[in-house]
């Protein structure tokens, strides 16, 4: 990856932006077009391209118009570091009854990835691809189109693609390798790094060599 002063370039498009921004993306791009915001470091056909950093920076340190109440979403921290506290904070209940996940369980990481269904293995793949970023259950269907006609609710939609992840923890033996927070319209995703790099380890392994 690219690197600018000497950090490597993390990218973030308007999908990403928004959850980033904890808005919609008619809010994202109306927040993104004014003077103090961070400008798009490439523009291809899906749109905008942004550093990721810069936006993290912007939406950490911006404030409001006077007058308006802040939302305690805007109080979410962008990213997650696997000792942050509001790990323990959880909305995943019973899913996180039973031993933690660690870098030794290869085989029980492999069991419950093969336990899932396709759609699920896809979501979890997008969550654990950007370790402790806060993940919105509408970036989610909308990364995957799984409200093309926008008639449903989100929340439940994501649901019925995740229903597998309970039998897959059963056969894993471990909790859930994601937790969920409830949020406005839904809720919040978020794999921790130790688990992302767990599963990249184990799954790695597991495949045939080319």
């Amino acid at each position: 990856m690219d690197k600018v002063n000497g950090r490597s370039l993390r990218l973030a498009g308007i999908a990403e932006a928004a959850a980033i921004y904890q808005a919609d993306k008619s809010q994202t791009r109306r927040l993104l077009a004014r003077d103090d915001a961070p400008r798009p470091i490439d523009t291809i056909a899906a749109g905008p391209i942004y550093d990721r950093e810069d936006l993290e920076h912007h939406a950490a340190t911006r404030t409001r118009s006077p007058g308006r109440p802040k939302k305690d979403k805007e109080h979410l921290p962008v990213h997650l570091d696997d000792d942050h506290p509001m790990w323990a904070t959880h909305d995943g209940g019973s899913g996180h009854d039973g031993p933690e996940w660690n870098l030794t369980d290869h085989t029980q990481a492999v069991a419950y990835y093969q336990a899932l269904s396709k759609p699920a293995q896809e979501i979890f793949d997008y969550l654990r691809a950007t370790p402790g970023r806060l993940v919105s259950c509408d970036e989610i269907v909308e990364r995957f189109n799984l409200n093309s006609d926008g008639t449903k609710n989100n929340p439940n939609v994501l649901a019925g693609y995740m229903n597998t992840t309970g039998p897959a923890r059963k056969e894993s033996g471990r909790r859930f390798p994601f937790h969920w927070w409830k949020a406005d319209g839904g809720a919040n995703y978020a794999v921790k790094q130790s688990v992302a790099d767990l599963f990249s380890a184990a799954l790695k392994a597991e495949a045939p060599a080319q």
